[in-house]
């Protein structure tokens, strides 16, 4: 079953009546099965962002369809459209997004209390995630106590606990050292495995995206090539190395360090 399906997706910023245009997505075809977790890569500057932002709907295409969970956001209006977005996307982003004045466990907790969910339904959930991404003994904690790592799979559990269609991801590996790296990548991949959860990840960073079962390259906007992982994961790293070269780009962007 599929929970996301693009197609000729397209995306244009600027004035044709001025002449002045950047196309920043072109005939994009992409589909994720549930289950699956999905990184996009590319250089700077070839789409990435732009796709996430329409895939979340921050954003909308020049032209093309987006469906998600079996439904277009993009015909939504405003109240249904924030609805969809709180009960159908789940999103973790580079730098955590937490709240200082919560608690780990408060910060987790937030997408129940909006939807009231019952106390107990909510200690369950949160019970459960916590022990699968190793944070059940900092849920007492003010973010700011605990690390960059913890931080971030605190806001992984805070994406998953509404058990949404689909974990859009960006960056999420971007403010960490390779221990706490290794650390959130092993969890989402938990998550995914044992969860069943589908992720999409948006990441410049190949040794987080060797976590993932597939990988999407974009270049200039366009769907450029991809690759699946096998059984060994330090083959796969290599191979997105591999791909990474034949893509192009600022070199200076990709980490190669860390394994």
């Amino acid at each position: 079953m599929s929970v996301l399906k693009t197609v000729a997706l397209s995306k244009i910023y600027g004035s044709a009546k001025a002449n002045v245009t950047y196309k920043a997505l072109e005939d994009i075809d992409l589909t994720v099965e549930q289950g699956e977790f999905v990184g996009v890569m590319g250089p700077s500057g070839s789409g990435k962002t732009t796709l996430l932002n329409i895939l979340s709907t921050i954003d909308t295409p020049t032209s093309g369809t987006v469906e998600i969970n079996g439904k277009n956001p993009l015909s939504l209006k405003n109240k249904d459209l924030a609805l969809f977005r709180r009960r159908e996307l789940g999103f973790v982003f580079q730098d955590f997004n937490l709240l200082d004045t919560l608690t780990v466990k408060e910060n987790i907790l937030l997408p129940l209390v909006l939807e009231n969910t019952p106390i107990r339904e909510m200690e369950a959930r949160l019970l459960e995630l916590a022990e699968l991404l190793a944070i059940d003994r900092i849920l007492d904690k003010r973010t700011y106590e605990v690390s960059g790592g913890q931080q971030q799979r605190a806001a992984i559990a805070r994406a998953m606990i509404h058990r949404p269609a689909i974990l859009l991801a960006d960056e999420l590996t971007g403010n960490l050292d390779s221990k706490a790296a290794k650390d959130v990548m092993n969890a989402l991949k938990e998550i995914n495995e044992q969860k069943r959860a589908t992720v999409l990840m948006v990441t410049h960073d190949p040794f987080a995206a060797s976590f993932c079962q597939r990988i999407v390259f974009i270049k200039d906007g366009r769907l450029f090539s991809e690759i699946r992982r096998g059984t060994n994961r330090q083959a796969f790293f290599q191979q997105i190395l591999d791909a990474l070269s034949v893509l192009g780009g600022d070199f200076d962007e990709f980490s190669t360090i860390r394994r």
